[in-house]
């Protein structure tokens, strides 16, 4: 800790520097506007020496964690691609560093533009390891069975850890891609085990585990191919410590709703929780991430709207518990996706359907005796030009790139939500320009249309 009042006390200090020299400037005589100038001059470069060898070493290590996201198309779609995470640099050298959020998004048949939120926390600790990595989970097979894995992973450990220590695995995102054509989504399971040290090889050991049901219901799908391919990727984030510095808890929500073809399901149905630690101010900040998300529907469906995020409200070191509200949706339709959508000549073939869905999440809050945690979040904006493309190409990637440095620790939250604001409208300009590319597509489209029957009749 004394690292970072270090560095708080060099950074006012140059503060209050600056501000003086500016002040005497305006008031003071020429003669001690030079002396002001000399002086100003020689403290700075060595407050700025002493101010960045303090900001290398403020946490033994960090990173940017996932806490989900929210998807919305403006008509329904199959399953062709969908995914939220963030990647960090494989290993912590000191700050700044860049994470990357991405987000992924393709449909079938139909284009559209859509928007996004990716909900993220910056996280730096003392006493804790933080190990990042992804896995990739092939499921093949026939339409309309339900598949499921577990994949046991090995990461090499940064040091030797004693039984002692506990080694808290999280999920840090997911990506579902079809390596042939998208389908409509049944089920998707997916969570991450504890892990375990095993001393003799020096490696942490974790489970994966995950369910995946697609089928396509469509005219082509038993004419072309009954078979079915995705590759989910899931990107995870280890902690280690011992509990000296890291208490993790765990919390389980689960939701059962259903609809029907005229009442809409409402965005809104987030619940709020509260989940319950140690107290007795012995871990001074706190973070939340997921540990499983897990949808079932009734049917295959279509979807138009996609939640799984974790809102925190408020943590309470002295009673050790952490207000949160967690946001779980799986919507198949909206009142005006056939005329309203962004792309009215498909969209007026979208079907509604009634269903319901049960929908569960694991939460756990990481305690921190020696840490710092930010909550925040981007917005963002995609489209796709639809015709069934292959959803493994970079216009279904969406990436943003979040730079973690130290003045993250010093953020004026005032300036740090105006910042917001102009990051929200930035998405909003992008999501009408993506509107107006569509528009130009349908008219290009149609001329192409036009243009091949001219030549028939030639």
């Amino acid at each position: 800790m004394g690292s970072n009042y270090c560095y708080f006390y060099i950074h006012k200090m140059k503060n209050h520097i600056q501000q003086s020299v500016s002040t005497s400037l305006s008031t003071c005589s020429s003669r001690w506007r030079v002396i002001w100038v000399i002086l100003f001059l020689s403290i700075t470069p060595c407050l700025n020496l002493l101010s960045q060898s303090v900001k290398d070493t403020l946490y033994a290590d960090a990173a940017v964690l996932w806490r989900g996201f929210t998807h919305e198309w403006s008509y329904n779609h199959r399953l062709n691609r969908l995914g939220s995470y963030i990647e960090n640099p494989l290993d912590f050298t000191g700050f700044p560093f860049t994470a990357t959020l991405c987000h992924t998004s393709a449909t079938g048949l139909g284009p559209d533009v859509g928007t996004f939120s990716g909900y993220y926390s910056y996280l730096a600790a003392n006493g804790v390891s933080i190990q990042t990595g992804k896995k990739e989970i092939p499921f093949s097979g026939n339409l309309g069975d339900m598949h499921t894995a577990s994949f046991e992973v090995l990461v090499d450990a940064k040091k030797d850890y004693t039984i002692a220590d506990q080694h808290t695995v999280v999920i840090n995102g997911f990506d579902i891609l079809s390596e042939r054509r998208s389908d409509k989504l049944q089920m998707f399971r997916l969570s991450v085990s504890e892990g375990n040290y095993i001393p003799a090889t020096g490696q942490i050991r974790f489970t994966i585990d995950a369910a995946f049901l697609v089928r396509c219901q469509s005219i082509e799908c038993s004419v072309l191919s009954d078979k079915f391919e995705y590759t989910i990727t899931i990107a995870y984030l280890i902690f280690s410590a011992s509990a000296q510095h890291l208490f993790a808890s765990e919390q389980s929500s689960h939701r059962v709703y259903n609809w029907d073809k005229h009442a809409e399901t409402q965005g809104a149905l987030a619940t709020e929780n509260n989940i319950q630690g140690v107290g007795n101010n012995l871990y001074a900040s706190a973070a939340l991430a997921f540990k499983s998300i897990n949808i079932t529907l009734d049917r295959p469906h279509w979807f138009i709207s996609w939640h799984s995020a974790i809102n925190p409200i408020r943590y309470d070191a002295q009673h050790g518990s952490y207000r949160y509200e967690l946001d779980l949706l799986f919507k198949q339709w909206k009142s005006d996706m056939k005329k309203g959508s962004v792309f009215p000549s498909k969209s007026k073939f979208s079907i509604k359907r009634n269903g319901w869905a049960a929908i569960d999440g694991t939460v756990v809050m990481l305690q921190l005796s020696d840490g710092f945690v930010l909550n925040s979040y981007n917005n963002g904006a995609f489209k796709w030009t639809g015709k069934n493309q292959s959803a493994n190409s970079d216009t279904a990637v969406n990436t943003q790139e979040i730079v973690f440095d130290t003045d993250v620790f010093l953020k004026d939250m005032k300036q740090f939500r105006q910042s917001r604001l102009l990051d929200d409208e930035k998405a909003k300009q992008l999501y009408q320009q993506y509107i107006s590319d569509l528009a130009k597509l349908k008219e290009q489209r149609k001329q192409e249309r036009e243009l091949k029957k001219q030549e028939k009749k030639q």
